[in-house]
């Protein structure tokens, strides 16, 4: 921990001696206004949380991962229910990470530590799972994003360095990547987000930068890089996409969420005056239909709610 706080300080400072620099000439920056925040209500607190989801009805379900469980909230803040704890039975959790949801209202979730996919129906009743392999040896899965109607779901696999695609069965569909540092290849591939268009955005965290292809691993695209200054990553975490198809990357040590045009260019930091917000260790993103945008603090425990317009 003490190592931790000495690189996120260091980091930190770095930032800010590149921002006072790029601050000469004019950091773009948004305001966004912060609606609340969820930090577990009747389920108690929230420990490190990781990733976020929107659902049917505005329900938004939060990988309560030190808790081993999910917990949802109405899109007003309101505490519904919880389900999952440690195990490995169905319905249990080891370690959970990444979470999506379809529009039959099923909500996906990694369950990292336990190597498999479990789905649930909108109110957290298991209804199956799958493991996650290669060659026979288990992967540990980090998100989890179905297409529109549940058919396809992209996971993230942490120690083989692949996207994979799976039927709604568990059948291996598809995969690309593995470990290097060129394009269509991954270190640490982690958080997804897929577009209305079916392209898939894909954290590619110790590469720095996030990756786009088409359904079928093809296209390649590439938002952002290392650095420290706007348009850079440090270490991102977190993708989500709003109704404009505008890209927003949380980088958890730099604590800032960066957003992106349609063409991948760097539109601005959230921020106010030209000083970018500072979140607390910012991962998983999700976006409704209304434009707010939801945050996890993990290092904080909670999610902060904001309207974008």
């Amino acid at each position: 921990m003490r190592r931790r706080r000495a690189s996120r300080f260091f980091v930190a400072a770095l930032f800010a001696l590149q921002a006072t620099i790029a601050l000469a000439q004019g950091i773009p920056t948004a305001t966004v206004r912060q609606l609340f925040d969820f930090s577990g209500g009747g389920a108690g607190a929230l420990a490190l949380p990781t990733d976020v989801a929107v659902g049917s009805g505005g329900r938004v379900y939060v990988v309560d991962g030190g808790n081993h469980r999910i917990v949802a909230f109405s899109n007003t803040g309101q505490y519904l229910f919880r389900f999952g704890h440690q195990g490995a039975g169905r319905g249990e959790f080891r370690d959970p990470v990444g979470i999506g949801t379809d529009a039959q209202g099923r909500v996906y979730v990694a369950d990292t530590g336990n190597h498999r996919i479990q789905v649930f129906d909108a109110g957290g009743g298991f209804l199956s799972a799958f493991p996650v392999s290669e060659n026979g040896k288990p992967v540990r899965p980090i998100d989890v994003e179905p297409d529109g109607q549940g058919k396809t779901l992209f996971v993230t696999g942490n120690n083989n360095h692949k996207v994979m695609a799976f039927s709604a069965s568990g059948q291996l569909l598809r995969q690309w990547g593995g470990e290097g540092v060129s394009d269509f290849e991954f270190r640490y591939p982690a958080t997804m987000a897929l577009s209305p268009k079916g392209l898939l955005y894909v954290v590619d965290v110790l590469n720095t930068r996030v990756q786009v292809f088409d359904g079928e691993g093809r296209r390649g695209y590439r938002v952002g890089g290392w650095g420290v200054l706007p348009g850079q990553f440090f270490r991102p975490k977190g993708v989500a996409l709003d109704s404009r198809g505008y890209v927003y990357v949380s980088d958890s040590y730099m604590d800032v969420i960066q957003v992106f045009d349609t063409s991948y260019r760097l539109l601005h930091v959230l921020g106010e005056a030209g000083r970018p917000r500072r979140f607390n260790a910012p991962v998983g993103l999700a976006i409704d239909g209304d434009d707010r945008l939801y945050v996890v603090e993990m290092l904080a425990n909670k999610v902060s709610a904001h309207a974008l317009r």
